[in-house]
């Protein structure tokens, strides 16, 4: 509720009555009538459309009185940097954030706060601002192309989310996603994304062809995207049945840039790419491929302590982390039967557990500078390991687990999950390798 009338305002009115009378101004009454009708409206006035505030609170059966009734009121009126504090209940719209601020559910015992767009909007949680925002709490349903986006040099953390693609369209489509170009935008993006559930709902008895076919079309929806000059944290989120990779770390479209991420302790299964590109693929844009110049990015990418199934057994899934282009570390990882033996070749790369380097115009392409150590890579058909013809530096594989204490077949001496080498490629130093499982160890060491 609004304060009442400045104790000013009243004194002032008194004082003017102790000067002129009723008697000698007969229009007395009359702004006497004004006056009372504006301190009601002043009262009946939503207090969303006074100033800006600290802290808003949204409920959808508000009625005024101090309360906005739905997210996009609370935002227009919290002031930058302020609190958007969101009651349990559905909320019908898309929403555009245009300022610094924290969007937070509360009240969480007595039910969820759901964002469900009506139709089918192109983005259904839109930042537009490069000031630091921070969504908590919530669920978003949507059945348009995005879920939550950021275009630009976006600072956006997404804590505790539920997203969930609803009848997911034809085409591509995302459930988070940040791209920028720093040589427009001259700042890089940041995103966080942590402790959260992603779904893309694409359902093997639904669209079967999301475990068996891709020359027939079915929703290719991405878990994370980021593009282009972007610092990113994934870290402990669980995602699940996309129809493109569960984690996409992609090159900025002119092949520069500087890409950092960290891909940290998630638990990634059923992640259908229609392109059959991998659970976590660290690449160009499928259309974007250098043509008579090499790739110039620059950057490092970690991947860290995941879990990466394959449970449907889907042949689409023709790797579990493909890894084209940056440096980095791929470490602590278990990969659990994700390649099937019906997996098959891409232009890119061929079934493995763990791809490294290109196939495709690999002289475009410089070798990848990375470390793969402590991972368990088991149960994989085809290969464990694969490096590509452009791997020609040897790179640090060692104390691996590959299902078997005899160490990796293939390339190995033993009969664990194969470590395969590509004509023209260097054999990585893979001993001493792992007894038994150790990724979830914390073993520095193996011998």
């Amino acid at each position: 509720m609004l304060d009442p009338p400045r104790k000013e305002v009243q004194g002032e009115f008194r004082n003017r009555e102790s000067i002129v009378t009723e008697r000698s101004h007969p229009v007395i009454p009359l702004l006497r009538l004004v006056f009372l009708f504006a301190v009601a409206a002043l009262y009946a006035f939503p207090s969303f459309a006074s100033p800006a505030r600290p802290s808003v609170l949204v409920n959808p059966n508000a009625t005024g009185q101090g309360t906005a009734k739905t997210i996009q009121e609370g935002i227009a009126v919290v002031d930058p940097g302020g609190k958007v504090m969101v009651l349990p209940g559905t909320y019908n719209e898309a929403i555009v954030i245009d300022k610094a601020l924290t969007l937070k559910a509360v009240g969480g015992k007595s039910g969820p706060v759901i964002v469900e767009p009506p139709g089918a909007p192109p983005i259904a949680v839109q930042i537009t601002t490069s000031a630091p925002v921070v969504i908590h709490g919530l669920t978003v349903r949507y059945s348009g192309v995005n879920g939550i986006r950021g275009e630009g040099n976006v600072d956006v953390t997404i804590e505790d989310v539920t997203i969930v693609a609803v009848n997911p369209p034809l085409g591509v489509d995302r459930l988070i996603s940040v791209n920028n170009d720093a040589s427009v935008s001259s700042l890089r993006a940041k995103l966080v994304v942590r402790d959260s559930f992603l779904d893309g709902s694409i359902d093997c008895h639904v669209w079967p062809t999301a475990c068996t076919d891709a020359s027939v079309p079915f929703p290719q929806t991405f878990g994370v995207i980021a593009g282009g000059d972007v610092d990113m944290v994934v870290e402990r989120n669980v995602i699940r049945r996309t129809g493109g990779a569960c984690i996409f770390v992609v090159v900025r479209n002119d092949l520069g840039g500087e890409m950092n991420a960290q891909i940290l302790d998630n638990d990634l299964d059923e992640c259908h790419p229609l392109g059959r590109a991998g659970a976590i693929f660290v690449a160009p844009s499928g259309t974007i491929n250098p043509s008579t110049e090499p790739v110039a990015a620059k950057g490092n990418v970690d991947i860290v302590g995941n879990t990466i199934r394959n449970s449907s057994r889907s042949c689409l899934t023709s790797t579990a982390i493909n890894y084209i282009v940056f440096g980095g570390r791929i470490e602590r990882n278990r990969i659990e039967g994700v390649v099937q033996p019906c997996a098959s070749d891409t232009l890119r790369a061929r079934p493995a557990g763990i791809w490294l380097g290109s196939r495709f115009r690999s002289n475009l392409y410089p070798p990848v500078d990375v470390k793969v150590r402590f991972n368990d890579i088991v149960g994989n058909a085809q290969a464990g390991l694969r490096v590509a013809p452009n791997m020609t530096p040897v790179i640090d594989a060692s104390c691996n687990w590959w299902n078997d204490a005899t160490g990796p077949s293939g390339a190995g001496p033993g009969s664990g999950d194969a470590l395969v080498v590509e004509p023209g490629a260097s054999t990585p130093l893979f001993a001493p390798w792992a007894r038994e499982s150790i990724a979830e160890t914390g073993a520095s060491r193996c011998d």
